[in-house]
């Protein structure tokens, strides 16, 4: 009881005397001029973690590391311009904060950038540009980039169609667990466009697709289960199992 009790009242003792929070220990840091601790502190403040939500000293902060040549917070700042997050909704101003993180290799604003390129806000439509930054994204890993890219080759947007390169980078996305790229590869894999047709295959990733929360694959599915054998589809259920199992760490 006396061990308790002491803890009790050092939790109660204030920063002052020694026993400060996170959120304290991230602002001196920032406060001496720590990058990445400035980036932190925004994101802090802007969710509320350890503090109270406030979207302008967020800003402020992601200001401060920006200017440092933060390329995070750069990327931070287009969203919150996109957003309109404490300030006038801007797509101008976010694409060229994006386009500053995107310059300096960010993967999430590269993403952004291609996003914003796709639906011309704040930039000029341009399905050329579009996939230049998709792809740069995609170089890095980024899934849903993945997925993107695989889209413009398919569909011919900002490069040439290659539904080769397109079941390509659907399989990259899908293999990260992507469930809309898992998908449409297994749909690939029953019309034999981009890869050899193999309702095996086919089954595996579409049910990886439902079960990774991607309902509208089910009907897909269940079609695929009728041009099987049972053997098939057994053999099918097994790969499933065991991707899942692989990809869980289990």
């Amino acid at each position: 009881m006396k061990a308790a009790h002491l803890f009790l009242l050092l939790t109660l003792l204030p920063p002052c005397l020694g026993l400060s929070t996170e959120f304290d220990r991230v602002m001196a840091r920032a406060k001496r001029g720590d990058l990445q601790a400035q980036s932190d502190l925004g994101l802090m403040y802007e969710y509320g973690e350890g503090v109270s939500q406030d979207y302008a000293q967020a800003i402020h902060w992601y200001q401060k590391a920006a200017e440092q040549g933060s390329a995070k917070a750069e990327s931070l700042l287009g969203y919150m311009y996109y957003k309109g997050k404490s300030v006038p909704q801007d797509y101008t101003l976010a694409a060229a904060w994006y386009r500053k993180a995107a310059e300096h290799g960010y993967a999430e604003a590269q993403l952004a950038l291609g996003n914003m390129y796709d639906a011309g806000q704040g930039v000029p439509q341009d399905d050329k540009e579009a996939t230049y930054w998709y792809l740069k994204a995609a170089e890095q890993g980024d899934p849903q980039a993945q997925n993107n890219v695989a889209l413009a080759f398919w569909r011919g947007q900002g490069v040439e169609v290659d539904v080769a390169e397109s079941a390509r980078w659907y399989r990259k996305a899908a293999e990260q667990g992507l469930p809309q790229a898992q998908a449409i590869l297994g749909i690939l894999y029953v019309v034999g466009q981009g890869v050899p047709k193999d309702t095996v295959a086919a089954y595996v990733w579409t049910s990886l697709a439902v079960q990774g929360g991607f309902g509208k694959a089910s009907g897909a599915r269940d079609k695929i289960a009728k041009l099987m054998t049972p053997g098939q589809e057994q053999e099918a259920r097994r790969r499933a199992r065991a991707w899942l199992k692989k990809t869980s760490g289990q």
